[in-house]
């Protein structure tokens, strides 16, 4: 059980290391911020189908740990490949091979750690030491000096997790006769489209965030340190908020996330100097702390499906990761990169209205 931790820790590091070094390459490659869209769109065009695929299958064969070694192998694979970009083209095929592939095991993973008894405490702890990945992989990011020790760096990773994966032992679930997947989007919509609306602005920001902490005055150091303050905080509000098992309710949970999403987003949008950016990190911890588990908590605790209901969640960030790069580099071209916090403001203030049905 305790394995989970690791793994997530080690996939979430790989994906970091990788999403924060796309923008600065494409600029590099004189990609523009339009192109530099598409790509992040391929990204999550890719991972929402396998997020929805893999989770449905996990549901259906009643097996959790096949599926996380196959998807640590794949992701070995796939973003080894990433030293191999170096045009438009290339980065395209590659980053959506990517997204696959990190979509095979996530949510199998999460539904295998939902299997032992008191896992409302561990969804804490392990959404934790996920945050605590995406704070070790932003700051790996910003200190090593050059490309393609990075995407290397990141596909050691997922060997790595493969290899402790090998330790895992199956928690075979029962095989129940599982709700068309309509119903289940229908029985949780309010979630699943508050989510849609909140990361499509989500993702017209980190998008183009770099290059916004750069026009800001931020050193690609201080992009690594911006990035990591916020994961690293997750990690221990995640950690503390864990004590308390069952004693939150994850409908004010999610509420709260989305509120002070949308807080956050406006503040953005306010900073004149990266420096600012700073306090409104913090802010952003929380934010995505009790919105993520709240989330996980809801969908686990209501659907037997549990790597589907959460995998639909996974294919509703990544649609949005489809919708929100192609309009967050379509507004910043046209507009200019603050513009494009204004728009996840209004998304998510949105998002936080309709939330209030769930």
């Amino acid at each position: 059980m305790r394995l989970a931790y690791p793994l997530t820790f080690f996939a979430n590091m790989s994906i970091a290391l990788s999403s924060m070094i796309i923008p600065l390459l494409a600029e590099d490659l004189d990609i523009s911020y339009f192109y530099l869209g598409l790509v992040v769109m391929a990204y999550g065009i890719a991972s929402s189908l396998s997020y929805f695929l893999f989770g449905r299958l996990s549901d259906s064969f009643g097996k959790r740990v096949v599926f996380v070694r196959v998807g640590f192998a794949a992701g070995f694979l796939t973003f080894l490949f990433q030293v191999l970009m170096h045009d438009w083209g290339s980065m395209m095929v590659v980053r959506s091979l990517a997204g696959f592939s990190v979509g095979i095991s996530s949510f199998p993973l999460l539904a295998y750690l939902s299997e032992f008894s008191g896992y409302e405490g561990r969804v804490w702890v392990y959404s934790g030491f996920g945050s605590l990945g995406w704070f070790v992989g932003y700051m790996g990011a910003g200190v090593i000096p050059s490309y393609d020790p990075v995407f290397i760096l990141a596909a050691l990773m997922f060997l790595l997790g493969f290899l402790l994966s090998l330790r895992m032992h199956e928690v075979r679930g029962a095989r129940r006769k599982l709700s068309p997947s309509w119903d289940i989007v229908k029985k949780n919509y309010a979630v699943y489209f508050s989510y849609l609306l909140r990361h499509t602005g989500a993702y017209c920001v980190w998008t183009i965030f770099p290059l916004y902490l750069i026009e800001l005055g931020a050193t690609r150091f201080w992009v690594g340190v911006i990035y990591s303050l916020n994961c690293v905080l997750q990690f221990f509000v995640m950690s503390s908020l864990g004590r308390l098992g069952r004693k939150l309710d994850e409908r004010f949970l999610i509420r709260v996330g989305l509120l002070l999403s949308s807080l956050v987003f406006l503040g953005y949008s306010l900073a004149t100097s990266y420096l600012q950016i700073v306090p409104i990190q913090v802010m952003l911890a929380f934010a995505w702390s009790t919105l993520y588990v709240g989330s996980l908590l809801y969908l686990l605790a209501r659907n037997v499906e549990k790597a589907t209901s959460t995998g639909i969640l996974g294919s509703t960030i990544s649609l949005a990761g489809v919708v929100g790069p192609f309009v967050g580099g379509t507004i910043s071209e046209l507009f200019g990169l603050r513009a494009v916090m204004y728009v996840a403001f209004v998304l998510t203030a949105l998002a936080t209205i309709l939330s209030g049905k769930a």
